[in-house]
């Protein structure tokens, strides 16, 4: 009997190590936050992104997600292969994000689909659990239809938060697009609002910007407004800048109601006549310009010289006064893009205006 007692202690204690092992996995799940475009185009590429997790009681080596096109909810070897993303190694309550640019295969016909996102596709790592790795998330693939593109705007910001009536802020924003389709060529406009919501019948025209840049999916690029006047005839009070992409909506966009941001804005002090004369007394003529050049004047403060500012909110050009009686500024527009120009004029009395001019 005593024999029969040590006999199974021993068997269970060979055992335990054994029990151990078996015991020390990971076990490796994909997790939020994940990005999937629920929009697919057959033979557009796209971004994906989600995040794999570590559980269990051991840490991993191959933290790998697999990204698959699917009929179906089930990973199996019939599913159309995107792209893997691998993390190193991880312990045990990890996370990271495993991204990659997949392209959809060009021959998938219209419908409903599942992109699969599978942790450890090739089983690289003996887990706890083995059939808790693979995620759906239901999409749906158009062909025959152009991709387009869809423009946002991040982290729009303002020079100065507060001004007078007559006085200007400078206004710098990220461009990003994030549609699958080209922009080609597009603009940005910043206007002045009493409201959040951009109305071009009812919102104050600032400034706009032209782009000849193409952004891709992806792409994006950083746009900066250094001056912007607020109309001398402003009354004091609360109004918003808008930043406003595409705003004549010369692009067609996957998504046309998120082109706009609003910053608050206070404009200051009274209003006074003189302020307005004077911004009213500024003469730029022709305008519309060609490459015979323009002339600029202001007689109100007496024009000393005046620096010209491209699209992009970059110097391109100054010119000083003449002297005359009258004074005034010749402009060379010989050499200059066609696009709009903004003008900002310092008179000899201290006072600084700005105009916009359109070079065509």
């Amino acid at each position: 009997m005593k024999s029969a007692v040590i006999l199974a202690i021993g068997l269970l204690l060979g055992c335990l190590p054994l029990y151990a092992t078996a015991q020390v996995k990971p076990d490796l799940v994909v997790v939020e936050p994940y990005s999937i475009p629920t929009l697919l185009y057959s033979g557009a590429t796209y971004p994906f992104s989600a995040t794999i997790r570590v559980q269990g009681t051991n840490g991993s080596q191959f933290n790998c997600i697999g990204y698959y096109l699917s009929g179906d909810a089930t990973w199996d070897a019939t599913d159309a292969y995107l792209g893997s993303s691998c993390r190193s190694l991880m312990f045990p309550g990890e996370s990271g994000t495993c991204a990659i640019n997949g392209t959809i295969p060009p021959l998938t016909t219209a419908g409903t689909y599942y992109v699969l996102l599978v942790a450890d596709p090739l089983n690289a790592e003996r887990e706890l659990d083995e059939t808790n790795n693979v995620v759906s998330v239901p999409v749906t693939v158009v062909r025959g239809v152009t991709p387009l593109p869809d423009l946002l705007l991040w982290r729009p910001s303002l020079s100065f938060g507060e001004v007078p009536a007559g006085g200007s802020t400078g206004a710098f924003t990220f461009m990003y697009n994030r549609g699958a389709g080209e922009t080609g060529a597009y603009e940005l406009g910043f206007y002045l609002s009493a409201d959040t919501v951009f109305s071009a019948g009812n919102d104050v025209f600032l400034d706009l910007l032209a782009n000849g840049i193409n952004l891709t999916m992806n792409g994006g690029t950083i746009h900066s407004a250094p001056v912007l006047t607020i109309p001398a005839t402003t009354a004091p009070g609360t109004y918003y800048l808008l930043l406003v992409a595409d705003p004549r909506n010369r692009i067609s966009e996957s998504d046309e109601t998120n082109n706009s941001r609003a910053l608050p804005l206070r404009v200051a002090g009274t209003v006074t006549a003189t302020a307005a004369s004077r911004q009213q007394a500024i003469e730029v003529y022709p305008n519309p310009a060609d490459n015979a050049g323009c002339t600029v004047r202001w007689a109100g403060a007496g024009l000393n010289r005046v620096e010209v500012f491209n699209s992009l909110g970059q110097l391109v050009g100054s010119a000083v006064s003449s002297g005359a009686s009258r004074p005034e500024v010749k402009l060379d527009t010989q050499r200059w893009v066609p696009g709009m120009y903004t003008l900002r004029l310092f008179g000899r009395d201290g006072q600084v205006a700005t105009q916009q001019l359109l070079c065509q």
